[in-house]
């Protein structure tokens, strides 16, 4: 009984460390500008976008870094825990000609090797017409999440996903609209002109970015 006793407590300390020290592994980005950051020595800038999020006139910033050293991270309840290179998005505003971090989330983007069969998996970051765009492109699908600053806030707007089946050709692709609450699914196949839409309606209250977990969590 004394051993499993031991044994219970050095497993909890073990869980404790780890989940402690992946925690602090994360710096607090907010408040810092865009110099600081670009000069970081521990992340470096994977993916850099600009553009007038808030409409007023003025550039502002959405960043993707990774780090240049990698921990140990399990992704979700039932995954594995894998050495990864964890990766954090920023959201950047121009406020009175001073660039500064408004909003950090360290688990939403995916990670290197998070791809599936792709052997790395590198996120495309976009801002257009006022609305910031996170895009994947896997090997046979792609997955697509549009945010637009609200209060600065940064609040999902659509969420696109896209697959087609390798022997078949057969496709789906599924449009989130969260603004109407709807739901348009088109299904098909490639060789074929003929498209099924299908509207379902949904209520749902959509999430701001700095509450989203891991990339499918949406």
């Amino acid at each position: 009984m004394k051993k499993l006793v031991l044994l219970f407590l050095f497993l909890s300390f073990c869980i404790l460390g780890y989940s402690q020290n992946t925690t602090s592994f994360y710096p607090n980005f907010i408040g810092q500008k865009l110099d600081k950051i670009e000069n970081n020595e521990d992340w470096k800038v994977l993916q850099k976008s600009t553009g007038d999020l808030n409409r007023d006139g003025l550039n502002d910033f959405a960043l993707i870094l990774e780090s240049k050293d990698s921990i140990l991270e399990k992704r979700c309840a039932n995954c594995k825990l894998l050495k990864t290179k964890p990766r954090i998005i920023l959201i950047l505003l121009n406020q009175n000609d001073s660039d500064k971090v408004i909003i950090q989330n360290n688990q939403f983007i995916a990670r290197g090797d998070d791809g599936g069969m792709l052997t790395y998996l590198e996120p495309e970051l976009f801002i257009e017409n006022g609305l910031m765009t996170i895009y994947y492109q896997f090997t046979r699908f792609n997955q697509s999440y549009t945010f637009e600053l609200i209060d600065d806030k940064m609040k999902i707007i659509i969420a696109e996903s896209y697959g087609v089946h390798s022997a078949s050709g057969n496709f789906v692709n599924d449009t989130y609209d969260f603004k109407k609450g709807e739901l348009i699914s088109e299904t098909g196949n490639i060789s074929q002109e003929e498209v099924k839409t299908e509207i379902l309606k949904f209520n749902t209250e959509p999430k701001i970015l700095s509450e989203f977990g891991e990339m499918f969590d949406w």
